[in-house]
């Protein structure tokens, strides 16, 4: 029989040494990674605050296209780009001018209605709907009813408000023009549809109707889903809410879980991605001036007590009211987004961050129909009728 014999031999005290100074040496090694880690985020740190505290008094032109535009052409900030409205076609062009798509048609007013890549674009009164975006050939859609209304998601489907001799439907359309669901509105029962939203996946669809009962108004926001949870309800309804001397005109959804709702007098959030809920509503007594939005922030623009001042008041999801700015000139527009918020007219700019800090308040050199913002917060697209511009912030 034969087997195997283990040796173990005696470890000197020169291995104990070794290994003493093996263990020292992996010491000595985290301890300086740790220092440059510690280091590398306070430099981090630093630089982050002090652009927090960094302001803005001037902009220099990084570039600038030459364009030429009809007088009766709208801008319309577009996912990251620019995008023109007229009576003959619709543009979609980069912040350096240079062309991502176009479409050719006939209106006399053509509205829009933007989710993500996608734009839908209907004259109102029309029949047709053109739907474009940057990764697709453009598609038509004949509604064969009149165009009232109109609402895209991020895939392309669209939802529209059409008049058929004092009825009203809303249906649904996918971008190449097969109607997916129909709903009938009449005054007796759910009253006129002043908006529609429909969410960026495009299975809820959320409409303010209004009807006069008695002496009063009447409003009601109702909400709709055409995935498998709404499949087995009457005309897909999963949840409605009614609110008494009052007029709803404005609904939409800011993200597929959360829509709002203005009214002449309050303000309602609700929430949910399969049967939206009312989480939470806020009245004002002051008439709003503007209301605007990103997939995380709500803007209410009202008068100060000031002569020629206004107030614009930021609020997240939850109804919370962030931070107030006041500013005293007339604006175009309001931009808003997790990290800022730009106020402008045709002559001014001021640029705030969420701490309320003013980055930039000023002037705009020449007439501006439009400022876009980009991903870079302290660059900006300027456009007016004859030229683009992209513009950086400097102190």
């Amino acid at each position: 029989m034969s087997g195997f014999t283990l040796i173990k031999g005696n470890r000197s005290a020169e291995d104990g040494n070794a290994d003493r100074e093996i263990l020292k040496h992996r010491i000595r090694k985290v301890l300086r990674v740790a220092a440059l880690t510690a280091a590398l985020i306070f430099v981090i740190w630093f630089i982050h605050r002090l652009y927090q505290n960094t302001t803005f008094n001037d902009y220099e032109i990084l570039s600038k296209a030459v364009r030429q535009d009809s007088e009766t052409s709208e801008y319309i900030a577009y996912n990251g780009h620019i995008l023109k409205l007229s009576r003959d076609g619709a543009e979609a062009f980069e912040g350096t001018g240079k062309a991502i798509w176009n479409v050719t048609y006939e209106m006399q007013d053509p509205k829009a209605a933007t989710c993500g890549d996608f734009v839908a674009i209907a004259d109102e009164q029309g029949t047709e709907i053109y739907v474009a975006s940057a990764a697709e050939d453009m598609h038509k859609i004949s509604t064969k009813l009149p165009v009232m209304d109109i609402s895209v998601s991020k895939q392309g489907v669209v939802a529209a408000v059409l008049e058929d001799a004092g009825t009203s439907w809303i249906r649904l359309y996918d971008k190449t023009g097969n109607e997916l669901a129909s709903i009938k509105c009449t005054m007796s029962e759910s009253g006129y549809p002043m908006d529609i939203s429909i969410s960026p996946s495009g299975y809820l669809l959320a409409v303010a109707y209004s009807r006069v009962e008695g002496d009063s108004m009447r409003s009601s926001v109702a909400f709709y889903n055409f995935g498998e949870v709404g499949a087995n309800e009457s005309d897909h309804y999963m949840s409605g809410y009614d609110f008494t001397g009052t007029m709803i005109p404005r609904v939409k959804f800011l993200n597929d879980s959360t829509a709002f709702a203005i009214g002449t007098d309050k303000m309602i959030i609700f929430g949910g991605d399969q049967k939206p809920e009312k989480k939470y509503e806020y009245s004002f007594d002051s008439r709003i001036k503007g209301v605007f939005y990103s997939e995380d922030r709500i803007v209410l623009v009202r008068e100060s007590a000031i002569e020629g001042g206004f107030s614009a008041s930021v609020f997240n999801l939850s109804g919370e009211e962030l931070l107030t700015i006041p500013f005293d000139f007339d604006y175009i527009d309001v931009q808003v987004s997790k990290k800022r918020i730009v106020i402008y007219s045709d002559t001014h700019m001021m640029i705030c961050d969420m701490r309320g800090t003013v980055k930039y308040d000023g002037a705009l050199d020449d007439s501006t129909l439009l400022v876009s913002a980009t991903d870079n917060t302290r660059r900006y697209i300027l456009v007016n009728r004859e030229t683009v511009k992209l513009i950086q912030l400097i102190k």
